[in-house]
């Protein structure tokens, strides 16, 4: 493509990453209708579009059908209702208030879900200590601090970092404060946050592995361990847990957007595309979307659609100024069209804000294929990055 072609496009909001209407309506519809029977006829009624049309929209962009993905949203409410489940509740009406009839196939499904059975999820959450005083400040300290986590930036980073100490303290035995610290180390292990990458990246490990001990039925403590392994290449054990992670909670937006991540970290452009989609339809906006917005520049850049990577990753690093670490996408996708002069300009401004930066620093940084981590470092080596 001619530069002229690419710097019309550079810096212009992408294409909407938005699921189809049909889909959007069909999933509104399940959502008011969950105990009630799964009819394609009616669903495809309220969704405005044939029944066919509908199924395939549901395994193109979601990797299920109407029914698999009612199921898992009633076991996740199910669920829900049996940790919170007062003295009159009990499993067979919690069963039935979620569309079970069949409690025996409701125990099974369950517990290939979650690992337990529901009765023991009940009798768990009644020996659960109170929500005193500390841990309702954790927890308040704690999701304070989330957003900084999430810009994926330096300064945020350390900021996140500061403000987690204090929820630890306070409530030793809640996860997710360890898992937001975890996944902050292995940022800065993995993006060049700072000067001590291996003490980062073990430290990153351990709190993840502690996180996960502590809490592992809760979705977003799962997911933000799950992320803290990806960064250290764990990404057999990662795929796991962000694969319970949705069974707890099919509607969990980070959750989505680190499945999309690991499908470009594997390779698969185009349903990292779709579970992006996904993150982006359930949360359409900050602190999310800048994470998502780099993620769909790296599928596309995986599929040497490297316009659209530039426009992507672009727009992401606009919404979040400090994650420039992913400006060496757009830079490399910008070389590759052939956009030389356009690419070197793109290359000095991502090294006045990573003067130490090298090329050969770059193809080693991220658990992409090979072949993904090859043309990122050709792609920089021709935007005049230095080679070592």
């Amino acid at each position: 493509m001619a530069m002229p072609d690419l710097e019309a496009k550079i810096g212009q909001t992408p294409d909407s990453s938005a699921l189809p209407a049909d889909l959007i309506r069909a999933l509104e519809w399940l959502r008011a209708h969950l105990s009630k029977p799964v009819q394609l006829d009616r669903l495809a009624a309220a969704s405005g579009s044939p029944p066919r049309t509908l199924e395939r929209h549901f395994r193109e962009f979601l990797g299920t059908t109407p029914l698999g993905w009612t199921r898992r949203m009633r076991l996740a409410r199910a669920r829900q209702a049996l940790v919170n489940a007062g003295p009159q509740d009990t499993v067979t009406n919690i069963a039935l208030s979620n569309g079970f009839t069949q409690l025996g196939r409701f125990a099974a499904e369950y517990r290939r879900a979650f690992g337990e059975l529901p009765s023991s999820t009940t009798r768990a959450s009644k020996r659960a200590p109170p929500n005193d005083g500390d841990l309702d400040e954790a927890m308040r300290l704690t999701l304070l601090a989330l957003p900084f986590a999430f810009a994926v930036a330096p300064r945020q980073c350390n900021a996140a970092l500061e403000e987690l100490g204090r929820p630890q303290e306070l409530a030793p035995n809640y996860g997710l404060p360890k898992a937001v610290a975890g996944w902050c180390w292995g940022q800065r292990a993995s993006h060049r946050f700072s000067s001590t990458p291996d003490r980062d990246r073990a430290l990153s490990l351990q709190l993840a592995d502690e996180a996960y001990r502590l809490a592992p039925n809760d979705a977003l403590t799962i997911t933000l361990s799950s992320g803290a392994l990806v960064l250290a290449r764990h990404l057999e054990e990662a795929d796991r847990r962000l694969e319970r992670a949705l069974a707890l909670e099919p509607g969990l937006a980070y959750a989505w957007v680190r499945r999309g991540w690991m499908s470009a970290y594997l390779g698969d452009s185009e349903m990292a595309i779709r579970e992006l989609s996904t993150a982006l339809h359930l949360m359409p906006f900050e602190p999310l979307r800048h994470i998502s917005f780099i993620g769909m520049g790296c599928a596309h850049f995986a599929a040497e659609r490297y316009d659209r990577a530039v426009r992507w990753v672009k727009s992401g690093v606009a919404a979040s100024q400090g994650s420039f670490w992913a400006q060496r996408v757009a830079v490399a996708a910008a070389a590759m069209t052939g956009a030389r002069g356009e690419a070197r300009r793109m290359g000095r401004q991502l090294m006045r804000k990573d003067p130490d930066l090298t090329v050969a620093e770059a193809r080693q940084a991220w658990p992409f294929t090979p072949e993904f981590m090859s043309r990122l470092g050709d792609g920089l080596e021709i935007a005049g990055l230095p080679r070592t």
